[in-house]
């Protein structure tokens, strides 16, 4: 049974499905108020539409999180019949990836691939459903797409023109909350009352994921940590855990190794000249973000991750190692 919209925020990739579902199924005749439709988890949520009409429809993202530029951000979606397949297409307000060193290849347009898949699923679920013998291709954009991506570090990492279409889970943690260090508090609690002596930290769900296919531990060991890294630290070691392994990407694996005690980015970015210096590469402060670095330099990155596991042993104590995915 699919849930129902109430206090739970979900990604932009989520409302990108609900609106290209909704204006499917509006071009298909039917009558659309709200749309169920998967997400990463693998849940089903029913999630309102503004409007659906003759395979175009509207949505209103809707944020809990505090500083959401997206938050209260129209999506529209416009579906057109083909002869076959499904077609994805970013329409005005959707940013184009203008440099390297991102998860996309220059020139695509700005929706990562996993809002991608479920956009792709959730449209491929109506044609099933309804036996359609044809294909569609669906545009999505954002209304005032361009001028919302002026808030976020869109354009210094290269994505020109409008937001990205993001989730790798679909819904929204409130990182900024203190409900949020509460839970995580409650969980490194929770972990050594059940008798473990190691920890796996993360600050979100896809590094998170790939520490489960490495590291074997219960699933209560794992915890999302958000950007409270050195936090998150000293509470493992004030409950008497002795051993923290934490899975980052590669920008914050190297502010850790900077030394930023919290990793969001209203701190600051990691100065390219300092990794340059790092590694002896002078061209390296002109790259356009930490990811095309580290793809760069390959199994050199160990450097990194070496220092990053000094810097945060010895800032809060315990015992840490570090692992870039």
């Amino acid at each position: 049974m699919a849930k129902r919209f109430k206090n739970i925020a979900y990604t932009t990739g989520v409302w990108a499905s609900v609106a290209a579902k909704a204006a499917v199924l509006s071009l298909l005749g039917y009558s659309v108020s709200e749309v169920k439709v998967e997400i990463p988890t693998g849940e089903e949520v029913t999630l309102p539409v503004i409007w659906a009409k003759k395979g175009r429809a509207c949505v209103r993202k809707e944020s809990s999180e505090a500083g959401d530029v997206t938050h209260g951000i129209y999506i529209l979606a416009e579906a057109f019949i083909c002869h076959k397949g499904l077609i994805i297409e970013a329409g005005d307000g959707i940013g184009v990836v203008t440099k390297p060193g991102l998860k996309l290849p220059v020139g695509e347009p700005a929706i990562n691939p996993l809002p991608r898949f479920y956009l792709i699923k959730n449209i491929a679920d109506v044609m099933i459903a309804n036996r359609v013998d044809h294909g569609f291709r669906v545009v999505i954009s954002v209304l005032d797409g361009e001028k919302i991506a002026k808030k976020t570090i869109n354009e210094k990492l290269g994505i020109l023109g409008g937001i990205s279409i993001l989730g790798t889970k679909g819904t929204v943690i409130p990182f900024n909350t203190k409900s949020f260090l509460d839970s995580v508090i409650a969980e490194i609690k929770f972990a050594k009352a059940q008798g473990f002596e190691e920890l796996v930290f993360s600050p979100g769900r896809e590094s998170l994921e790939i520490a489960k296919e490495i590291i074997n531990l219960p699933q209560e060991a794992f915890i999302v940590i958000g950007d409270y890294i050195l936090f998150s630290l000293l509470h493992a070691k004030r409950v008497g855990f002795k051993l923290v392994h934490i899975f980052s990407q590669p920008a914050k694996m190297a502010k850790m190794a900077f030394g930023f005690k919290n990793t969001h980015v209203k701190y600051g970015r990691v100065p390219l000249n300092w990794l340059a210096d790092i590694f002896e590469e002078p061209e390296i402060s002109k790259m356009n973000t930490v990811r095309e670095v580290y793809e760069h330099v390959g199994l050199r990155w160990n450097l990194i991750e070496k220092l990053a596991e000094e810097k945060l042993s010895s800032m809060s104590g315990i015992n840490v190692k570090v692992y870039t995915v």
